[in-house]
């Protein structure tokens, strides 16, 4: 009864999409199914619909190539249960206004993400077994990733990077929201939809997209996602509580958070995973509200129509890259940069967060610190070059028994911002008036900044008391090591002085 059943399905003529690019969502830029990531192939067939499947083939294959697909989808049944990835998630729907013309927050309910390896596909019956009680029904969805973008690109036998022991939970998210796709309207994205209608085909099944960010594990993905129809022999049957998906359009990033110095290059990480059709690539730069586009590819017309002066592009259309290279990284680079990947009706995109953080220069004045006794010099610390705002100066004085309240008073200079957008001021410390016992103190300028580390920089300096009752440790080391060169000389001076006195006395015997 059962290969009756599944002959008679295979038997139904299934309408090919009249956009069958996107609906398969499984070629890379060659258009060679399962390889949309460089280093990585996918089993070509096993995580196709079976709609997509059907309708991507030619009319006589349609019709006999019925043995092969019962092959295929009998080696795929009859493997052991691979490894599977689980993700939870929050559903985000959007909440009304309740009549006052004004959107609520949002509404989010919990959801749940089952990734099984690219190329392998689990039934959703025995996914329902590890539905977590919280999760309503329809808000499980299992996501057929055939490129392996979701998975980071990795082995099936390691984990995908937001499951790794890097990514905390304090920082980690993912969102799903409902997707709706339309055609894109800025420039260098227009013309890719031209000559073909989508539309039609793009209102079968539904769309949703998927954000997971692991800023930790140095990862984060979005993908857009295609529910599959029902399939006839499964209309019939009751509604499952897990919905399969099919990633279509993958935007990742293995440098969510970034940081560089000042006047070196910067490499931005964006890849992506989509069907083998024309795309357009935006980078969009924001800062303080306000954004601007710093590079922007046309796949239309196979051009830069955007590019700011140090910005690059490295596109990589076979390896789907198109990471954006600063050449000279400035103060006025840091910010939110977003990697924009457009297709005909789809775009997806990614958010890295770029700091630039250049250390301080420290400088201690004076350099020596020689004062009579009673004297009341003031020291100053220079921290200058440093960027962003935030560097700290703390006073200390060191020595035995030395008080620790022997400064009269401490502050410092307004900031100072260099044309680089470097920033620099100067902390002062006034000492009370210096007894004769401190000789041999010294004095230290603790400087604190984000590109110093935990540790910081210290500048010290030793204080020389003139009149003191005796010589410091140093200067007793100096005493002798002079000692020891003057006794040198004199031994040597008396040796000479004998050798001359017979020399000088020998013709006055003769």
């Amino acid at each position: 009864m059962g290969p009756v059943a599944m002959i008679f399905v295979f038997d139904v003529e299934l309408p090919p999409p009249s956009c069958p690019a996107l609906l398969p969502g499984l070629r890379n830029r060659k258009g060679k199914r399962g390889r949309s990531l460089r280093h990585r192939r996918s089993p070509p067939l096993l995580a196709l619909s079976l709609r997509s499947l059907m309708a991507a083939q030619p009319a006589p294959l349609r019709a006999k190539g019925l043995p092969l697909l019962l092959l295929l989808l009998g080696a795929s049944f009859g493997r052991s249960s691979p490894p599977l990835a689980k993700r939870g998630c929050w559903f985000l729907e959007e909440a009304g206004g309740g009549g006052s013309g004004m959107s609520s927050a949002p509404k989010q309910r919990p959801a749940i993400l089952f990734l099984p390896p690219p190329g392998r596909r689990l039934e959703e019956a025995a996914l329902e077994s590890q539905l977590p009680p919280e999760v309503e029904a329809g808000l499980a969805f299992q996501v057929l990733d055939p490129s392996g973008a979701l998975w980071g690109g990795q082995a099936s036998a390691t984990p995908p990077p937001w499951l790794s022991p890097d990514a905390s939970e304090t920082e980690s998210s993912c969102e799903i929201n409902a997707y709706a796709p339309q055609e894109s309207h800025v420039a260098w994205a227009e013309g890719l939809a031209d000559g073909g209608g989508c539309p039609r085909a793009l209102e079968r099944g539904k769309w949703l997209i998927a954000s997971i960010q692991a800023p930790d594990a140095k990862f984060g993905v979005s993908s857009v996602l295609h529910t599959e129809e029902a399939l006839p022999w499964k209309q019939q049957d009751g509604v499952s509580s897990v919905t399969t998906t099919a990633a279509v359009l993958s935007v990742f990033t293995r440098t969510p958070r970034l940081e560089s110095r000042l006047g070196r290059p910067a490499v931005l990480h964006c890849g992506f995973s989509a069907p083998a059709s024309a795309f357009s690539v935006e980078w969009r730069h924001q800062f303080r509200g306000a954004g601007k586009v710093v590079l922007a590819f046309d796949g239309a017309t196979r051009g830069v129509s955007v590019a700011e002066e140090g910005a690059e592009l490295l596109l990589d259309a076979e390896g789907g890259g198109a990471s954006l290279r600063l050449r000279s990284v400035a103060v006025h680079h840091e910010g939110t940069y977003i990697c924009t990947i457009y297709l005909p009706h789809l775009h997806a995109q990614q958010a890295l967060e770029f700091k630039v953080v250049e250390p301080p220069q420290v400088t201690l004045r004076p350099m020596t610190l020689s004062v009579p006794s009673g004297a009341r010099p003031q020291l100053a610390c220079e921290v200058s070059g440093f960027f962003p705002l935030g560097a700290s100066v703390s006073w200390k004085r060191r020595g035995s028994g030395a008080p620790q309240d022997a400064f009269l008073d401490i502050g410092d200079s307004g900031h100072r911002q260099a044309p680089d957008g470097t920033f620099s001021f100067t902390s002062f410390a006034r000492l009370l008036p210096v007894p004769t016992e401190d000789h041999g103190v010294s004095y230290v300028c603790h400087v604190g900044h984000a590109g110093l580390g935990e540790a910081g920089v210290k500048k010290a300096v030793v204080l020389h008391v003139a009149g003191s009752l005796g010589p410091s440790l140093e200067d007793a080391i100096g005493l002798f090591l002079v000692a020891i060169v003057l006794l040198g000389v004199l031994r040597s001076f008396f040796r000479w002085a004998s050798e001359e006195k017979p020399k000088s006395e020998k013709p006055k015997s003769e």
